[in-house]
C-alpha cells in the first residue's frame, strides 16, 4: 500500500523523513510504559518474581531464597537449570541501589520497571525499522503504532518475564539480517548472531529461534554467512553462560544441561495442552477479527526467510512440546505481528475485493482500536497479584513478626508469599492446607523466638470456620490487615475462575498458646 497520489497530505509529509515517525512512535510507546512502571505494580506470574526478584534480592541480603548457589546446598550441590545472566543483572542493580540508600521494595521495583520500560522501546523502534524495510512508510507507521500501543505490551514490558526481556535482543539481531537491501554480509551475520545469542542467555528456549537464521542461510547456500552467524550465537554463550557456570560449578553449560534434562523429564508435569493451543493464542492476542488478518498474513508467504523461518521453528517446537504456557510464546509475538501485518497489507492492497470494500477494513480497525484503548487503560493502571504484595509489604511495617502461617485449607494449595516485600528472608513460613492437620503440634516444633505468630487467610470462603480452627491452634487472633485484589486480578478471575481472586486477611496471635510438650515421668 503506497503513498502515491497523497504526497501533499500532512501524514505523507510527516512520514517522508523516517526519523520523525520514529521519534513520535518512541514517545507514544514511552507514555503508557512509564505509567505502567509507576502504577502497575506486583508480578504477572510465579517465575517473573520468584525466579528473578526474590532470588537476586535475597543474595543482596545475604540469603539464597531458592538455594541455587552451590555453597548453600546440602549434600552434593546440583545446578537448578536456570540462567544466571538475567537474575545476575538484577543482583548487580539491587546491590547498586542498596549502596545509594534505595532499599524500600516498592521504590526498588519502580526503578526496575522504569529500566524495563526503556529497554522495551527497542522493540517498537526496531519493529518500525523492519516494517519500513519490508514495506512503505505508511504501513511501517501503522505497524509501529500497534507495537507501541497494543494493550498488553506496556504491562508486559515492565514485568520481569525472561520471555519478554529477551525480545529486544531478538529484534536487534533480526534488524541486522534485513537492514541492507542486499543479503547480509559476514559482518552483519556475525552481529546478528551475537544479539540473538544474548537473547538465548536470557531465555534458553530461544535456541529454537536462533537455529532459524542459520538454517535459512544454509537453504540459500550462503555457507560463509551461516558460519559467521553460528559463531556470533556461540560467542555470548561461551563467554557469559559458560563463564558463569565454570565459576559456580566448575564445568561449562551446567545450567543449560540441567535445564534440558529437567524439561525432558517433565514434559507434562505442569500443563499438557493440544498442539493448536498457540495458534489459538495468536488468533486471540491481537483482537479478532484483526488478528485473523495478521495470522493470514504471516502464513501467506515465507518472506523474508531469514526472519520468517526462526519464528516458524519457534512456534512449531512449542506447539509440539506438551508443556504449554501462554507466556512461553511471547518472544516471537512482536516479530510475528510485524511479518504478518506487513504481508497482510501487501495482499490487501493488491486485492480488488478489498479495494472495493475499504469501509469494511476501516470498521475492523475502528473496532480493534476501541477495544484496545479500553483494555490499555485498564491494564496499564492495574497491579497484578496485588493482595499478596500488599500483605507482605504491610508485614514490613509490623513489629515482632516471628513467622507466618499461610492458611488455605479451603483450596488446599497455599500460594508462596513474596518475602521480598516484607524484607524478612529468615522468617519461617508454614503452609497449612489440610484442615485435619494438627497445626498446634506443628508449631510446637519451632523455638519460641521464631514460632509463627501471624496467619494469612487466603480467600474468604468459609472464613469463620477457618478462623475458628486457627484460633484453636494459635490462641486468640486479632485482625491487623486486609488486602483486596486489584482490578486486573478480578478481571482475570472473571475470565477464567481457575485464576484465584484473593482477598487476604492478616491476623496476629494476641496471646499465643504454649504448644504442648512431651513430659517424661519417673
Amino acid at each position: 500500500m503506497h503513498l502515491r497520489g497523497v504526497s501533499a497530505s500532512p501524514l505523507s509529509t510527516f512520514l517522508r523523513r523516517p526519523e520523525r515517525p520514529l521519534l513520535a512512535l518512541t514517545l507514544l510507546a514511552l507514555v503508557p510504559r512509564l505509567l505502567a512502571a509507576f502504577f502497575s505494580g506486583g508480578y504477572f506470574a510465579h517465575d517473573d518474581h520468584f525466579l528473578v526478584i526474590e532470588a537476586a534480592a535475597s543474595w543482596v541480603a545475604g540469603f539464597d531464597y531458592n538455594d541455587w548457589l552451590p555453597w548453600n546446598q546440602q549434600g552434593d550441590p546440583h545446578p537448578s537449570g536456570h540462567s544466571f545472566f538475567y537474575v545476575g543483572l538484577h543482583y548487580l542493580l539491587f546491590t547498586g541501589l542498596k549502596a545509594i540508600g534505595i532499599t524500600d521494595p516498592k521504590a526498588v521495583m519502580v526503578v526496575v520497571r522504569l529500566l524495563h520500560a526503556l529497554w522495551s522501546l527497542v522493540v517498537v523502534r526496531i519493529g518500525y525499522r523492519i516494517a519500513l524495510r519490508l514495506s512503505d512508510p505508511a504501513i511501517a507507521w501503522r505497524t509501529g503504532l500497534f507495537l507501541a500501543l497494543f494493550c498488553f505490551m506496556p504491562f508486559l514490558s515492565v514485568r520481569n518475564l525472561v520471555e519478554v526481556a529477551c525480545i529486544p535482543f531478538l529484534m536487534l539481531g533480526c534488524w541486522q539480517l534485513v537492514r541492507d537491501a542486499e543479503p547480509p554480509g559476514l559482518r552483519r551475520a556475525l552481529i546478528a548472531g551475537i544479539w540473538i545469542g544474548l537473547a538465548v542467555n536470557v531465555r534458553f528456549q530461544v535456541l529454537f529461534f536462533a537455529a532459524g537464521p542459520g538454517l535459512a542461510f544454509l537453504l540459500q547456500r550462503r555457507w560463509g554467512n551461516a558460519v559467521a552467524y553460528g559463531i556470533g550465537v556461540a560467542l555470548p554463550l561461551l563467554v557469559i553462560q559458560s563463564g558463569i557456570d565454570l565459576f559456580l560449578w566448575g564445568r561449562p553449560f551446567a545450567e543449560l544441561t540441567e535445564y534440558v534434562v529437567y524439561n525432558m523429564a517433565n514434559t507434562t508435569t505442569y500443563f499438557d495442552q493440544p498442539w493448536y493451543n498457540y495458534l489459538l493464542l495468536l488468533l486471540g492476542i491481537f483482537i479478532p477479527p484483526f488478528s485473523v488478518a495478521v495470522f493470514f498474513g504471516f502464513f501467506r508467504r515465507a518472506s523474508p526467510l531469514l526472519l520468517w523461518l526462526p519464528v516458524l521453528l519457534f512456534l512449531a517446537f512449542h506447539s509440539y512440546f506438551p508443556n504449554k504456557q501462554e507466556r512461553f510464546l511471547l518472544p516471537i509475538v512482536p516479530l510475528f505481528f510485524v511479518l504478518g501485518y506487513v504481508s497482510w497489507e501487501h495482499w490487501r492492497a493488491a486485492s480488488a475485493w478489498w479495494q472495493r470494500h475499504m469501509g469494511l477494513w476501516h470498521g475492523v480497525l475502528a473496532f480493534t482500536w476501541a477495544i484496545n484503548t479500553v483494555a490499555l487503560l485498564l491494564i496499564t493502571f492495574s497491579s497484578s497479584k496485588r493482595s499478596r504484595v500488599e500483605t507482605m509489604y504491610a508485614l514490613r511495617q509490623e513489629a515482632d513478626v516471628r513467622g507466618v502461617v499461610i492458611e488455605d485449607t479451603y483450596k488446599g494449595s497455599a500460594p508462596m508469599p513474596p518475602l521480598f516485600y516484607s524484607g524478612m528472608w529468615d522468617m519461617p513460613v508454614v503452609q497449612w492446607t489440610d484442615a485435619a492437620e494438627d497445626l498446634h503440634a506443628r508449631l510446637g516444633a519451632f523455638p519460641d523466638s521464631i514460632r509463627p505468630n501471624v496467619v494469612l487467610f487466603i480467600g474468604e470462603e468459609e472464613i469463620e470456620q477457618r478462623i475458628g480452627r486457627a484460633t484453636s491452634a494459635m490462641g486468640p487472633l486479632q485482625q491487623i490487615y486486609r488486602a483486596e485484589p486489584g482490578a486486573l486480578d478480578r478481571l482475570v478471575h472473571w475470565l477464567n475462575p481457575i485464576n484465584r481472586n484473593e482477598t487476604i486477611i492478616v491476623a496476629r496471635a494476641v496471646h499465643p498458646l504454649v504448644p504442648a510438650r512431651s513430659v517424661t515421668t519417673k
